[in-house]
């Protein structure tokens, strides 16, 4: 007879150690089963008590796991495990100040241990408290570095600083350690989606979706890239799917109107975002939600009112302020003059990843502030000086570490009593290197005029390079202001100067945009440029310009050198590609003008 192995007894510890794999495994009920079980015979048992606790985070039920977790680290007040699992707790509750204070203490607990660490420089992320969320980064890293959620933590932090590039180095090197990593494959496609490289972007999302196919956030984001590259039914397949289960998810819904808008339902867009109003009509977000649409579907003037009311029923809330602002801009309003007690600042600091037209836009503003002559100190990336240089006002660059009293750039716009006549009269307020000027000038002479210098985009939604091409006037020459990877689309408009190839930064672009007898594009530095040199130009914008695009009588009031073309309906250029035309055949149709 084959007599049976002998087993040794089955223990506690045997117990939580097959409780922790189910955990793993998702089989929750049965972790319990066996937990309980632990805590029959053990009721103070601590590994246990956190276990149980660790089951309700698993779930997301934060509720039981604060519940759990706080009576267990009432009687284990040392025990780092606990105390960390009660942080979390905090954490998916929104109790973020409770939540650091967990984590600290865990981390003293144990000061060797990344896991405490690493909860505590993700709840300060959370907390907007980026230097203290990178320091404890970089003490993992230290020690550990090659500890993938570290290096995936400090790409988040460039990327919420504005360092676009720096952050793509972190999270490149978080996926090469960990390649299925879903918070830094996200990361990462956000990173490529803010600087529209959108293939990238719905690439990585996608692979961001295979590691985490119930991500609520990654869907959504995912969405966003279809939609960015025109992949509408996709997009909106995506969107219908969240809301079936989230049917109060304001930016899905949002999304998906912005989808429906862009594919010529403006109406249904909109009645997405009313049913969220009607079903929450005291929340300010849903309102905000509606207003955005409004204003993304070209009806300024509609959206305002929504804007109102969210501030009647908050009249704090920063983001309705905002707004209200933005659109007051948009339709040409001007913004009274905020009391600063009449003290200029001593140093005006751009802020990190400020994009290069917003910094033309705004650094108008800094004439006003020297007095006599005197040099203006501008605290700024060095990727700003060249443009700098080319301002009608000294400029002076302070040290890195300088601490004088400074105000941010775009505030400068609220610091004066601004209106039409004033801001027109602020412009021309750049000037080209006098060098290379002439030197554009020689060159182009060679050809017949006007000289046309154009830009276009390169996503689904945006104005291009064959819309430009369709708008020109059939005479002149064509001058393509494009640089980098984009001059590449030339190869189809072989007629047209590829005058990007010699600008390897703003001096070059600068000197030729003052010869040019017009520049035409869309929202791109380009156009700035032009209008800040007060030189000649046409914008094509989205139905939903941005703010600085406002016009009155059909010229920018921000660039009155600048003419405005709206388009008529979102995702739909044809007409106004044919305005552009006509109108640039009458202005160049007597070449003496």
């Amino acid at each position: 007879m084959t007599s049976i192995q002998s087993f040794p007894p089955i223990t506690l510890r045997d117990r939580i150690a097959s409780a922790h794999e189910l955990i793993v495994g998702r089989r929750f009920d049965e972790a319990e089963a066996l937990l309980d079980e632990v805590l029959q015979a053990d009721p103070g048992h601590a590994e246990a008590l956190n276990a149980l606790g660790g089951v309700a985070l698993a779930r997301k039920d934060g509720a039981r796991a604060g519940e759990i977790l706080s009576a267990a680290a009432t009687a284990f007040p040392d025990d780092a495990a606990i105390v960390n699992n009660l942080g979390l707790a905090h954490q998916m509750l929104g109790r973020l100040d409770e939540a650091i204070v967990c984590f600290e203490r865990a981390t003293a607990l144990t000061p060797q241990a990344d896991g405490p660490l690493h909860s505590l420089a993700t709840a300060r992320f959370m907390m907007n408290n980026l230097p203290g969320a990178r320091m404890a980064a970089e003490q993992i890293l230290a020690r550990s570095p090659d500890a993938p959620e570290a290096v995936s933590l400090l790409g988040m932090v460039a990327l919420a600083e504005g360092n676009k590039e720096q952050a793509e180095l972190h999270l490149s090197r978080a996926l090469a350690l960990n390649p299925n990593d879903a918070a830094a494959l996200r990361t990462l496609s956000i990173c490529c989606y803010d600087r529209l490289r959108f293939d990238e972007a719905l690439h990585l999302a996608e692979r961001a979706r295979l590691a985490a196919p119930l991500d609520m956030d990654i869907v959504e984001h995912l969405a966003r890239c279809e939609a960015a590259l025109g992949l509408y039914p996709q997009a909106e397949a995506s969107c219908r799917k969240l809301l079936a289960f989230a049917p109060n998810h304001l930016g899905v819904r949002e999304l998906l109107a912005r989808v429906l808008v862009m594919t010529g339902r403006p109406d249904a867009g909109i009645a997405e975002l009313t049913k969220l109003v009607k079903a929450s009509p005291k929340s300010v977000e849903p309102l905000l939600g509606l207003a955005a649409t409004l204003r993304f579907a070209g009806r300024l003037t509609q959206a305002l009112p929504f804007v109102q009311h969210a501030l009647k029923l908050d009249p704090d809330n920063a983001s309705a302020l905002d707004v209200r602002a933005e659109l007051s801009l948009a339709i040409g309003r001007f913004l009274p003059r905020l009391e600063s007690g009449g003290v200029q600042p001593e140093q005006v600091n751009v802020p990190p990843g400020m994009r290069a037209a917003d910094f033309i836009l705004f650094s108008r503003f800094l004439a006003r502030l020297s007095e006599g002559g005197a040099p203006v100190r501008l605290g700024a990336d060095e990727r700003f000086w060249p443009l700098a240089a080319h301002l009608r006002v000294p400029i002076e660059i302070p040290p890195p570490d300088s601490e004088a009293p400074a105000v941010a750039l775009p505030a400068l716009m609220r610091r004066f009593d601004l209106d039409a006549t004033t801001v027109a009269q602020s412009v021309p307020y750049l000037q080209p290197n006098p060098t290379l000027e002439q030197r554009w000038q020689q060159a182009l002479s060679e050809y017949p005029r006007p000289w046309i210098g154009v830009v276009w985009e390169n996503h689904a939604s945006g104005l291009g390079m064959d819309q430009v091409r369709a708008a020109m006037p059939g005479r002149g020459t064509v001058i393509s202001l494009m640089t980098g990877q984009a001059r590449h689309d030339l190869a189809a408009w072989p007629e047209a100067i590829d005058a990007g190839r010699h600008m390897d930064g703003f001096d070059e672009m600068i000197g030729a945009i003052a010869n040019l007898d017009a520049v035409i594009g869309p929202d791109v530095s380009a156009l700035h440029l032009a209008g800040a040199l007060g030189r000649p130009g046409f914008v094509v914008v989205s139905a939903g310009y941005p703010w600085y695009w406002a016009a009155q009588d059909g010229h920018s009031l921000w660039y009155p050198s600048i003419e405005v073309m709206p388009q008529e309906q979102p995702g739909q250029w044809s007409q106004v590609v044919a305005d552009l035309h006509q109108r640039l055949s009458q202005r160049f149709a007597d070449l003496r003008n």
